[in-house]
């Protein structure tokens, strides 16, 4: 009994991200002052990071499409491949800047989560069941992405390339300077490029589950809401009889919870959109041009049958990209849904019995409620699964219009 009244860590959501982050040097605040030695490491550090991690790659695989762009024969399979690792690369960069630019939020948003609004539970055994699954479900999601795209990585970074004795790049790029395909040069870049590419990988999976994660805790404080208003009329009754109190003010004790609880919902959500709408607007944008052009990388291959391993690398790669952008309109779309359907609970309550000040209150709420709380990509477009529907729909366009010109 004692495990179970202990109240639940919700920063659980994102220990795994800062866990992450910090393992690899790059949380947003370095805890020590600027005169340590351990201060500049930090910084030194980020340089490397920057420099071999989010600067050298890109750059060296721009090189190489424009040289792919120059040349009299042009492959669309090479040059489709290779705008998609370069957009992918940049993805990952811009995201963790964003973060960085909105580390201030990040923090707000992290020190909301144990906000005591949230532990206000009326059902102690079913809600501690609500918010863990939401825990775990985040901690899965993380652990399920990161072993998909590491995979994936390893396919592509050592597997393949061993299969030809590893003659030519993982990554093509070009290094401007040295030609990479000649020895010994082509040995030290298809070293550097298996160095780098667990990292990038790693982050990127920090990025993009963090939303999720802080998401999936504002749903599962949603279904608390909404079964709370649901058992209004049982809460009452058992709030008369440990209160020792009367119908009346059971029923102000237990609104004023709820409309506490509510705000922190709001006030949690409004900070989410202003930390994370430029990220989903990213994930939009790059998510259906990356979709392109893997698509036009597909049908470029001429013998599928013979290349058995790019083909299903190629599938999986579309298939993280799609589900990153699916897992955004999701639970984007979750939050819509049930944010209204607090409205309906809210009318179903037992108002005929409350005292005359609640039954307005509960008025304003419902007219609250009708009004969705909807996350947005910088207020350009709702997150939701009817957007997902339409980026689909734009990017089969676009896919049509790329093929045609091939």
């Amino acid at each position: 009994m004692k495990s179970s009244s202990k109240p639940i860590d919700f920063h659980q959501h994102v220990n795994l991200h800062v866990k992450t982050l910090k393992l690899n040097g790059l949380w947003f605040y370095i805890p020590y002052p600027k005169t340590s030695i351990w201060f500049w490491l930090h910084i030194l550090n980020r340089v490397l990071y920057a420099i071999f991690v989010f600067i050298i790659p890109p750059i060296g695989q721009m090189a190489y499409v424009v040289k792919l762009l120059g040349a009299e024969n042009r492959e669309i399979q090479l040059i489709a491949s290779s705008l998609n690792l370069v957009l992918t690369e940049l993805y990952v960069s811009v995201k963790l800047f964003d973060m960085f630019c909105h580390r201030d939020l990040l923090i707000n948003l992290f020190d909301q989560l144990n906000n005591v609004d949230f532990h206000r539970s009326t059902h102690p055994g079913t809600h501690r069941e609500v918010l863990n699954r939401a825990i775990k479900i985040s901690k899965n999601l993380y652990w399920l992405l990161l072993m998909g795209s590491a995979t994936d990585v390893f396919i592509h970074v050592v597997v393949v390339p061993s299969l030809n004795r590893f003659q030519t790049l993982p990554v093509m790029m070009d290094l401007i300077f040295v030609d990479a395909n000649e020895p010994p040069y082509l040995y030290y870049a298809c070293f550097y490029q298996i160095v780098y590419k667990p990292p990038l990988v790693i982050l990127m999976i920090v990025v993009q589950t963090l939303p999720w994660s802080l998401l999936l805790f504002v749903i599962a404080q949603l279904d608390v809401l909404i079964d709370n208003f649901k058992n209004m009329e049982t809460l009452v009754k058992t709030t008369m009889v440990e209160g020792k109190c009367g119908k009346d003010d059971a029923f102000r004790v237990l609104f004023n919870r709820f409309i506490l609880h509510h705000r922190a919902i709001i006030r949690f959500i409004i900070t989410a959109e202003k930390a994370f709408g430029g990220q989903f607007a990213l994930t939009l944008i790059l998510s259906s041009v990356i979709m392109c052009t893997t698509g036009v990388q597909f049908l470029s291959i001429e013998s599928p049958s013979k290349d058995i391993v790019g083909v299903c690398w190629i599938m999986a790669y579309m298939a993280i990209i799609a589900l990153i952008l699916f897992g955004d309109c999701y639970f984007g779309n979750a939050i819509y849904v049930k944010s209204t359907e607090l409205a309906t609970v809210g009318y179903s309550s037992p108002w005929l019995e409350m005292p005359e000040d609640l039954k307005k209150n509960l008025v304003l709420v419902i007219a609250r409620a009708q009004k969705p709380l909807a996350l947005t990509a910088y207020n350009l477009v709702t997150i939701s699964l009817p957007t997902f529907a339409t980026v689909l729909n734009w990017t089969y366009k676009v896919f049509a219009v790329m093929n045609g010109m091939k």
